[in-house]
């Protein structure tokens, strides 16, 4: 991951966009926030320093990539280029100062450090002698707990308006994670404006193929192009749980 590139790669993204107040949230995004910086999530997909930033691009690319299936043609050609740049890149701009580094008891089998140790902090299990160290996680931290998607909408809107299908995708991006009793109100607004299941669609397609836990498993076309290699993690598999529930849905 090259946080560096992904940074100029998401404002030359944005700069094709022509809409009064976007120059005043990019200015926020890049000088008050920290969705250069911050983990797209606490333990799962790209739960690291930048992953929040390589996961906006991700979903970007992933809904960029549908306009080659004939299904979604049409449609995303209808939505037209600034709402497949907005959406993507801003659906989770909620997360800013969501997350903060907290720390978490974890066992270590690094020979090293167990022999080093003093005898009764080691431990023995299955898979051989471990010591418990502390070490940095990600935990939440919502310090505006006013939901998650039309959390997105609300702070990109103090700078500037968005369309119909654009507030209603971003809205709406989390699909039928949302709670239960708000799925009649999602199957309807789905119907009107089926920008929601494109976007949401790219959105699970990044967090579970793409992304790994620190850096994409998959390479998008834009990293390969880059002469990036893939990472050899473990896939991601959305938020996790912990996640879910502060954000008021289920699952990702």
């Amino acid at each position: 991951m090259n946080t560096q590139e992904n940074v100029k790669r998401f404002e030359e993204l944005l700069s094709q966009v022509e809409r009064e107040g976007l120059a005043q949230l990019l200015e926020y995004i890049r000088d008050k926030s920290d969705f250069y910086t911050a983990p797209a999530s606490t333990r799962f997909h790209l739960s690291t320093e930048g992953g929040l930033l390589q996961h906006s691009l991700n979903v970007y690319d992933c809904l960029q990539a549908k306009k080659e299936n004939s299904t979604w043609a049409c449609i995303l050609e209808d939505a037209g280029k600034d709402a497949l740049i907005l959406c993507p890149l801003l659906h989770d701009l909620c997360k800013t100062h969501f997350y903060k580094i907290d720390h978490k008891n974890q066992k270590t089998y690094d020979p090293e450090k167990v022999k080093a140790a003093e005898r009764w902090q080691v431990k023995k299990d299955n898979a051989g002698a471990f010591i418990w160290e502390s070490v940095p996680c990600y935990t939440v931290d919502d310090r505006v707990p006013y939901g998650h998607g039309e959390k997105s909408v609300m702070m990109i809107e103090q700078f500037m308006r968005l369309t119909g299908p654009e507030r209603f995708a971003i809205r709406w991006h989390m699909g039928f994670s949302e709670p239960k009793e708000l799925h009649l109100q999602l199957t309807q607004a789905m119907s009107k404006y089926p920008l929601i299941l494109a976007l949401h669609e790219a959105d699970q397609e990044a967090s579970t193929l793409l992304e790994g836990e620190k850096d994409n498993k998959v390479l998008t076309q834009a990293q390969a192009d880059a002469g990036e290699k893939p990472w050899g993690g473990d896939g991601g598999s959305g938020c996790d749980f912990q996640e879910a529930e502060a954000i008021g849905g289920a699952e990702d």
